[in-house]
């Protein structure tokens, strides 16, 4: 009896055994997860997020005629780009894949791509519906996996917030300049020291940051945000006036629309913004233009971890619709601050030295 009794069970646990020998994964988007957010899509953008499906066999026997189908949520229109897995199809709002065998801890994997919806009333999630038959030694087995995304509505008011803000700025700066008389207290070779530090940031240092960033992965910012904050150094101990560090990153980025064709205009506010940063430093410090190390090193590492945070939390998922992850997005403005306070004091000993030869 006790034979008999053991023989039942395995012959009713063995088929649930062999239905689990199916692992189901799925990512999407199709992204760097230690740079882009998850499990997070947004809706209104013009392009197909891509997402993959993995099927990876964790049993001990082959695994043949494997039918899978994932089931889109939202009606996301759907696309199937080319791939090396064949036998891959969409249909309305199923996406449909064959495989033919799949051996012993082995894995396999095919790409679809879907375009979020046009506009959502609020935040909603959507469930990726996944199930999968096939068979074995055994007989005809089913599994299943439901994969959640988040998906956000586009950030179009804050986008628009963003613009008439931008707006506002320039027209408070441009008041403000005429109000006390800002230009006029610059001199010929001030504008022109100006010119030149502004080129050298917009054009040298940034053609050099674009082409070597991608080496230094994580720390390619450094690239920029050290010759960036000695030349502003620079900048602050040559001229010596108020609102010196506004109007050099202002004409940085006059230089980069120029030069190479950012379409900035409209952000211009928000570019000003990192020098009034600094110019509000220079006052509430008495007027110090970085004649102290310290007070160097503060403008620096303040304009550097501000632009940072603007990009990476205000510029990216409000403008371009990226969203990064946030501990990549934290240690990105950490890395900033660092090149910050490296350049803040490699800059006050250039600056010193320049300021003294040309007394």
């Amino acid at each position: 009896m006790k034979w008999i009794a053991i023989l039942i069970l395995l012959i009713f646990f063995l088929p649930q055994i062999a239905a689990a020998e199916l692992e189901i994964g799925m990512d999407i988007p199709l992204k760097n997860k230690e740079i882009y957010q998850e499990n997070r899509l947004v809706a209104g953008v013009s392009w197909y997020e891509r997402g993959q499906v993995v099927l990876t066999n964790t049993g001990d026997e082959t695994l043949r005629n494997i039918l899978v189908s994932v089931e889109v949520p939202l009606k996301m229109d759907i696309e199937i780009p080319v791939q090396a897995m064949k036998n891959i199809s969409a249909d309305n709002n199923i996406v449909t894949a064959r495989i033919g065998e799949l051996g012993p801890g082995e894995s396999i994997s095919f790409i679809f791509s879907v375009k979020p919806p046009e506009s959502i009333e609020f935040k909603k999630k959507g469930s990726f519906a996944i199930s999968a038959n096939y068979e074995d030694s055994t007989g005809t087995h089913s599994t299943s996996y439901t994969h959640v995304v988040e998906v956000v509505p586009p950030p179009s008011w804050i986008t628009y917030g963003t613009v008439l803000a931008s707006i506002c700025i320039i027209l408070l700066a441009f008041l403000v300049a005429w109000k006390f008389n800002v230009l006029e207290q610059f001199t010929t070779i001030d504008l022109i020291t100006i010119a030149l530090l502004a080129g050298l940031i917009g054009v040298v240092f940034r053609w050099f940051w674009q082409t070597f960033n991608d080496l230094l992965g994580p720390l390619g910012g450094l690239l920029f945000t050290i010759p960036t904050a000695v030349l502003m150094i620079i900048a602050l101990q040559l001229v010596r006036k108020p609102g010196t560090a506004t109007l050099l990153f202002t004409v940085v980025e006059l230089v980069a629309l120029v030069v190479w064709g950012s379409n900035i205009t409209i952000w211009m506010g928000w570019y000003m913004t990192e020098g009034i940063i600094v110019d509000i430093l220079v006052l509430l410090f008495k007027k110090d233009y970085a004649d102290r190390r310290s007070t160097a090193i503060i403008y620096c590492v303040a304009r550097s971890a501000y632009a940072y945070w603007m990009f990476y939390f205000f510029f990216a998922p409000a403008v371009w619709k990226v969203y990064y992850a946030p501990w990549y997005a934290w240690g990105e403005v950490g890395i900033a601050a660092i090149g910050g306070l490296i350049g803040g004091a490699i800059g006050y000993s250039i600056a010193k030295k320049v300021r003294g030869a040309m007394i």
